[in-house]
């Protein structure tokens, strides 16, 4: 395969991978950072996945799906592109098909760098899935007077997310938690 090849074929593998799973991994990501209500203090999958349906129908389910295919894209494409390719030229270098940990260290520097290269569009997707996830009204803890303040959570475009976190942490917003992904991607991919 060509490293264009390589690229389509990894952008399309990812691509569609993706939106058959969007709405398992929406869930997720809201339960993770889902605030304690008063009328229900322990969310479950199947409520915040009904919760998600009610509040905007099947769309709901997709919210932030295209920054996470903006995302997937490069990401599949470039890493599928650097294992095959890599694997490749190992079989250039040695004359010989590349041995188990061989294809783990090629598959975990295609990881990395892919991940790097991709994961200012991975915080965008996951603030777009978190936002309003609480429902259309968050309690918040001001930290100067210790009151408890309601805030409404609108759900921005892909545009105005970026410029909210550009506004709110500058460009290095954009780099927070990578240094774990560097530890999780790339053993992910390398097994994978």
């Amino acid at each position: 395969m060509s490293p264009f090849e390589s690229m389509l074929s990894g952008s399309f593998a990812g691509a569609l991978s993706t939106c058959m799973t969007y709405p398992l991994d929406l869930v997720r990501a809201r339960l993770a950072v889902q605030v304690k209500q008063r009328a229900d203090p322990r969310p479950t999958f199947r409520g915040v996945f009904m919760s998600s349906y009610r509040d905007a129908g099947p769309f709901g389910l997709f919210r932030g799906i295209t920054p996470t295919l903006i995302g997937m894209l490069p990401y599949a494409g470039i890493a599928f592109t650097i294992n095959e390719q890599g694997k490749r030229q190992m079989k250039v270098i040695r004359g010989r098909e590349p041995v188990t940990m061989e294809k783990l260290i090629i598959g975990a520097i295609a990881g990395l760098v892919a991940q790097s290269l991709t994961y200012p569009i991975e915080v965008t997707r996951r603030r777009m899935q978190v936002a309003g996830s609480t429902g259309k009204v968050n309690e918040v803890l001001c930290t100067k007077t210790g009151a408890t303040i309601a805030m409404e959570s609108p759900k921005l475009s892909m545009v105005q997310t970026v410029k909210e976190l550009y506004l709110e942490q500058g460009p290095r917003g954009f780099f927070k938690g990578l240094s774990l992904n560097w530890i999780k991607g790339p053993v992910a991919f390398s097994i994978s």
